[in-house]
């Protein structure tokens, strides 16, 4: 065979042979450089209508080409119902069905090529394209538009700079242009053309973060990202493996009707896969190549008209064309509108002109064609004629985001009695489906059965909301609330991540439907719940916002709310009043949250103490709200360092919650969970262990195995094993523990990061050392990537970092690393904080074995009173100060101190920890080197002999340990900051 070409449609005529291999109109396939054998006509429905087609095909066939007469191949790639003359003749090869393998063997069969040939081609076409009908392995596609008409030209200018002949990394491309002009369809049916080309094609909703950002999320999931808590880190773990893939994967991420490049601009992975952005602004050209979508041109007009609406002429279309200034929108509607009505289109362009003066009194949406307004004038009256009830449901469609709307929702009891008074037969939900289908008929609204979700377009929104005045505004929206609300989950937790899909429903539609504003009760309690979503998932920031502005709505609503606040207002009978100062007080108390997990603990206990007392006497001791803001504020407590205080707390809301609701209650069992905390903090860790035990088995009762609740106790007893000294079963319990963190929740979720800085202090106690360092460096940049670099919970896994390189032989970096999150302590809690004197006590360790006696007995010396001072002599914590500073005192020779240090620790610690724990170890044999260093070698014979006996059978041959206590090396002992 000499030359095969391959002709298929243009946008501007098909070439001839001589402009075969431009790679558009026709595709040059050369197997030898001497004549064409065959031209493959790739017959299409757009094929045999190109202009010029039937002409070129005749020439082809005559013979009238110079050279030998070629073989005309018509390959058939779409279902063409009566293929005529001259495409009838040779018969065509139907490729319609065909898989790849078979699509292969009938067209090389045909042209006379071996099954080894087949083969041979197979195997070197790899890496090349793929067969039209290969599917993407992950793709959340909406359905493909039948009816997309034209876009030739700008879906090749679109595949032309997205291909870019480079496998380097491409800008994405913009679509931007007048809203409704058809930028998501040109967007789609690009994906859906080329969908063969993408191992992933997802669409990401881009109107709002709340929309897209989920979206994503769902990406990461279906690409096997663990998916967490915070927001930001999943989004960054999507956009390193989209990157890391770049020769592996052929990704396409559609961000579909963004406002400005500011909001998705962080949510772009880059690399080299295809971004397409659609969007009304223009301001792209900074992270995007803009390509504009300009109007229909008239031919596309027509053929769009023609092709939905039975028997109208060309005459006609271009009338009805020309009407509608050829917007894509205003030609989909008009076309559904005149093919379901019958009119006339002399009729319809009538129409338009008598209600366009009454469309523009509405005050026109700006920047949009009068034109457009008046077409769906014309469809908003017919579908009021034709049905009341889709009348109604539209005005509400009209009030939720202009994104998907849950089938569930519209099917709802919520929906169905808004509206039964236009329709009594909705009282059988079944009718819902002929509604829906009504205001979807003329084009007012898009059904998307793929996504099972509703969609109206916001021009059609906005005309609709302009008929209606304001009554009638506020009315509506707050049905709209209404279905929110009846689509929370139930019961209604939005601490369960189970749940947080069916809540990813509600959010987007909240502000577009003036929940904020004029909201009731219920719809408030739903932002509130916002605001605690917000704080869950790691969006500090968005929280406050949210909880600002709500705030302040809602004291500008109610203005006798300031005095009622600030405990100046007398009784009152005005039970709204009443309710939304018990809303706002609870919104405080959720901001209050948030504030302590971004590190203001003083800024937290404020709002709190604030909060609690005005509960109390408003509501009572023992409302709900006033028991979790009591639990609050012994968060609070605990974070400040004020131990004693927060246990007190923490039993008087534990015995009221135990009282009041029984001892399975979810809110008892957190406040149970709570009470472990603070008993733990103040040095009492058999009470917490017995505590965090009958937590843990009531919660996989009550909540489930892996509930997170369940999985942060389960967490704690890994914890509370640890401090009984039990450290290889604490590194068992707790490595299975974080893989059920990691697996459910996601690696940046708070508690699995918890579990994860726990499991590390484990490891190192139980000796293995380089195990313990992986785990906190890596569990360590996690915390900073959540909570920042100067978050406390960021520096306190710093610490056990320091100990693991110091356990590593790094003394000096280890040094370094506690010396700044001291000083880092000292600025942000004070100087007496035990956060500070944990840093403090592990420094002056380090200190010491660097050789600097002096400094290090002076630090171990005022940590030991400071540490005696605020939590106790008797705290496991301070026993370990005490050891530490006996050391210090042995290095300068005070042995006499030492020695009566040692001997008054050792039966704190017997009592207060047990004889076998290994802190009790340490200190015994820390005792036995001061004897021998004063001459009483036979008692510290005996007190080393029995050490290292108790201490092989409490952690074994292997553990480092061994060989300090075997060398007679004094041991020192570093601490972690407990958490709060």
């Amino acid at each position: 065979m000499g030359r095969l070409v391959a002709l298929a449609a243009h946008p501007g005529g098909v070439p001839g042979p001589h402009a075969a291999g431009d790679g558009r109109g026709a595709v040059r396939l050369r197997s030898g450089p001497e004549t064409v054998d065959h031209f493959v006509a790739v017959v299409s429905p757009a094929y045999v209508r190109a202009p010029h087609i039937r002409e070129l095909w005749r020439s082809l066939s005559s013979g009238h080409n110079p050279g030998p007469h070629p073989i005309i191949v018509p390959v058939r790639v779409a279902d063409i119902p009566h293929l005529a003359s001259p495409f009838s003749d040779p018969p065509s090869v139907d490729l319609v069905r065909a898989d790849e393998d078979q699509a292969t063997m009938a067209l090389m069969r045909i042209l006379g090529q071996s099954r080894r040939d087949v083969q041979s081609l197979t195997a070197t076409s790899a890496a090349g394209p793929r067969f039209p009908r290969t599917k993407p392995v992950t793709t959340n596609l909406p359905a493909r538009n039948p009816l997309f008409t034209g876009r030739g030209s700008l879906l090749e200018k679109l595949r032309d700079q997205l291909i870019g002949g480079s496998t380097t990394a491409v800008l994405p491309q913009a679509l931007h242009g007048l809203g409704g002009i058809g930028k998501s369809q040109v967007a789609l049916e690009y994906a859906h053309r080329f969908l063969a080309d993408y191992d992933v094609v997802w669409y990401v909703p881009s109107a709002q973060p709340a929309l897209a950002i989920p979206a994503l999320v769902e990406l990461a999931k279906e690409l096997h990202i663990p998916v967490g808590e915070n927001l930001d880190d999943v989004l960054q773990a999507l956009r390193r493996q989209l990157r890391r893939s770049e020769t592996q994967l052929r990704w396409l991420l559609i961000f579909d009707n963004a406002h400005e490049p500011a909001d998705i601009e962080n949510l772009i992975p880059g690399g080299s896969g295809h971004v397409i952005v659609t969007s009304r602004s223009q301001v792209w050209s900074q992270v995007a190549t803009p390509l504009e979508v300009d109007i229909f041109t008239r031919e596309e007009s027509v053929q769009h008209l023609i092709q939905r609406v039975r028997k109208l002429s060309r005459e006609d279309a271009d009338t009805v064309a020309e009407s509608l200034g050829d917007l894509p929108l205003a030609i989909e509607q008009a076309a559904a509108w005149l093919q379901e009505t019958g009119m006339s289109p002399a009729e319809y362009v009538a129409q338009l002109k008598t209600k366009m003066s009454q469309v523009l009194s509405l005050n026109k949406p700006a920047n949009y064609p009068t034109p457009v307004a008046a077409a769906w004038e014309v469809s908003f009256e017919e579908l009021r004629q034709r049905s009341r009830a889709g009348t109604r449901l539209l005005q509400l469609c009209a009030f939720f985001a202009p994104e998907a709307i849950s089938i569930d929702m519209l099917y709802s009891d919520e929906t169905v009695r808004a509206l039964v008074p236009y329709d009594p037969a909705l009282r059988e939900k079944l009718v819902m489906g002929r509604v829906i289908q009504e205001v979807s008929r003329f084009g007012l609204a898009r059904l998307d059965q793929a996504t099972k979700s509703v969609v109206v377009h916001r021009l059609v929104q906005g005309m609709v909301r302009h008929r209606m005045t304001d009554l009638e505004k506020i009315e509506a929206s707050r049905e709209i609330h209404n279905i929110l609300v009846g689509a929370r989950p139930r019961p209604a937790e939005v601490d369960d991540p189970e749940k947080w899909h069916q809540y990813d429903a509600i959010w987007p539609h909240l502000d577009p439907s003036g929940a904020i504003e004029w909201g009731e009760e219920a719809t408030r309690n739903l932002l509130i719940e916002r605001v605690r979503y917000l704080w869950l998932r790691g969006q500090f920031e968005a929280a406050i916002e949210l909880g600002m502005k709500l705030e302040s709505v809602w004291t500008e609503r109610f203005p006798a709310l300031r005095d009622r606040l600030n405990g100046r207002a007398t009784s009152s009978d005005d039970l709204e009043l009443e309710t939304v100062e018990r809303q706002i007080l609870h919104l405080r108390f959720q901001m209050a949250n948030v504030l302590r997990s971004q590190g203001s603990y003083l800024e937290a206990r404020r709002i709190d103490t604030e909060v609690l007392a005005r509960q109390r006497a408003v509501l009572g001791e023992n409302h709900p709200h006033t028991l979790m803001t009591a639990g609050g504020l012994g968060a609070d407590l605990r974070a400040l360092g004020e131990y004693p205080a927060a246990l007190e707390m923490a039993r008087d809301t534990f015995d009221r919650l135990k009282e009041w609701f029984g001892e399975d209650h979810p809110r008892t069992l957190s406040a149970a969970n709570n009470m472990a905390v603070s008993l733990r903090l103040v040095g009492r860790f058999a009470d917490a262990s017995d505590m965090d035990d009958d937590t843990y088995e009531r919660r996989v009762t009550v909540l489930g195995q892996k509930h997170p609740n369940t999985l942060f106790s389960g967490a704690n007893l890994g914890g509370d094993l640890r401090d009984a000294g039990q450290f290889a079963k604490s590194v068992e319990m707790l490595k299975e523990m974080y893989e059920q963190h990691r697996t459910v929740l996601g690696e940046d979720y708070p508690y699995t990061l918890r579990a994860a800085k726990s499991l590390g202090v484990s490891l190192r106690k139980a000796g293995m050392y380089q195990e313990a360092f992986q785990v906190t460096q890596q569990t360590s940049k996690l915390f900073e990537k959540v909570y920042g670099p100067d978050s406390p919970d960021t520096l306190v896994c710093l610490v056990n970092l320091a100990s693991d390189v110091a356990a590593l032989g790094d003394k000096a970096r280890a040094r370094e690393i506690v010396k700044n999150v001291w000083q880092e302590f000292r600025q942000l809690l004070g100087v007496d904080h035990p956060y500070t004197l944990v840093a403090a006590n592990n420094l002056s360790i380090y200190v010491r074995e660097a050789d600097s006696p002096a400094e290090a007995a002076e630090l171990a010396s005022a940590t030991f009173r400071r540490m005696s001072v605020k939590l106790g002599e008797t705290h496991p914590y301070t026993l370990c100060c005490a050891i530490n500073q006996a050391n210090c005192m042995a290095d300068l020779e005070d042995w006499q101190g030492a020695l009566d240090l040692e001997r008054s620790t050792l039966d704190k610690l017997r009592e207060t920890l047990g004889e076998s724990h290994p802190d009790t170890l340490a200190c015994s044999a820390n005792l036995a080197a001061t004897l021998f260093s004063i001459g009483l070698g036979k008692e510290a014979q005996q007190v080393r002999a029995d050490t290292l006996k108790a201490f092989r059978e409490v952690l074994g041959e292997s553990h480092p340990l061994l060989g300090f206590l075997e060398s007679g090396r004094r041991m020192t002992l570093d601490l972690e900051a407990l958490p709060v």
